[in-house]
C-alpha cells in the first residue's frame, strides 16, 4: 500500500508588523504540539547564519557578535519547526515586507489546525498581514487624489483662465476650494494611516500601540503637518485672491 503524499499549506503575507511582543506570540503559536529540540530560530546577517532554540537567544548571539552595523536592525528572521515522526513541519520566513509559510506533513488535521492559528495570529489587527503589498488605505488615497486632481484643476482653472461673460456669475471658487480641501485632507489621512500599518521587522524593539497618529516617527507627524498647512494656505489665496478680481471686475 502506497503512503499518500503529505498536505501541504503555502502562504504569503503582507505589511505585518512584527515587534518583539508580536514575534514571541507568532512562534508561541506555531510552537504549539512540538518539542524545544525541534525548534530552531535563524538569522541571516553579513554572509553568516545565526542558529538558536529561541528568538531571545538569537538575539542575544547576534547582539555579542563581533561585526559591523547596528545589532537592532534586521531584515530577515526564520522559523522552522519539525516533527521527527514527519507528522508536521513549519517554515516562517520573515522580512519587513513580507511574511512567507509553510506547512506540511502527513497529519492533515495538525497541518491545517496549524496553518489557520498562524493566518489568524497574522491577520489579527494588531499586526494587520494582508494578502496584497498594497494597502486599502493605498488603494482608497489613489482615490482621493483624482478628486484633488480634479477639483483643484477646476480652482486653477476659474482663477487663472476663466474670463464670465458680462452680468454672468464668477466661478464657485469658495466651493471648489473646499472640494479640493477635502479631498486633500482625506488622502492626507489615507497616507498617514499607509505609513502607520506598513510592514516591520523589529525583533529587539516593542512597536508603539495606540492611535494611528501615535504609531508615526516624529519626522512623518511634521511633514503631514506642513502638507496640510501648505495645501490650506494655497487653496485659501486663490479663492480669497480670486473673490476679489471678480468682485473688482
Amino acid at each position: 500500500m502506497s503512503t499518500p503524499p503529505p498536505t501541504t499549506l503555502p502562504g504569503e503575507y503582507y505589511r505585518s508588523r512584527l515587534g518583539r511582543r508580536e514575534l514571541d506570540g507568532l512562534f508561541a503559536t506555531a510552537s504549539e504540539g512540538f518539542q524545544p529540540p525541534e525548534i530552531v530560530v535563524s538569522h541571516e546577517r553579513h554572509h553568516r547564519t545565526f542558529s538558536a532554540p529561541t528568538l531571545n537567544d538569537l538575539v542575544a548571539m547576534v547582539q555579542a557578535a563581533p561585526l559591523p552595523g547596528d545589532p537592532d536592525e534586521w531584515d530577515n528572521l526564520t522559523y522552522e519547526a519539525t516533527d521527527p515522526a514527519g507528522k508536521r513541519s513549519i517554515t516562517i520566513r520573515l522580512t519587513a515586507e513580507r511574511v512567507d509559510t509553510h506547512v506540511t506533513g502527513s497529519d492533515t488535521t495538525l497541518v491545517y489546525g496549524s496553518d489557520s492559528k498562524i493566518r489568524i495570529y497574522l491577520e489579527h489587527k494588531r499586526i494587520g498581514a494582508i494578502d496584497s503589498p498594497m494597502s486599502p488605505a493605498r488603494k482608497q488615497m489613489r482615490k482621493s487624489l483624482v478628486g484633488v486632481a480634479t477639483f483643484g484643476v477646476l480652482l486653477w482653472y476659474g482663477y487663472f483662465w476663466y474670463t464670465p461673460a458680462p452680468g454672468a456669475a464668477p466661478p464657485p471658487l469658495t466651493i471648489l476650494g473646499l472640494l479640493t480641501t477635502v479631498f486633500f485632507v482625506l488622502a492626507l489621512k489615507e497616507w498617514l494611516q499607509d505609513r502607520s500599518a506598513r510592514g516591520c521587522l523589529e525583533p529587539t524593539r516593542q512597536l508603539p500601540t495606540g492611535s494611528l497618529w501615535s504609531r508615526l516617527p516624529t519626522m512623518e507627524k511634521l511633514t503631514a503637518i506642513a502638507a496640510l498647512v501648505a495645501a490650506v494656505a494655497a487653496v485659501g489665496t486663490l479663492i480669497s485672491a480670486g473673490t476679489d478680481l471678480f468682485k473688482s471686475g
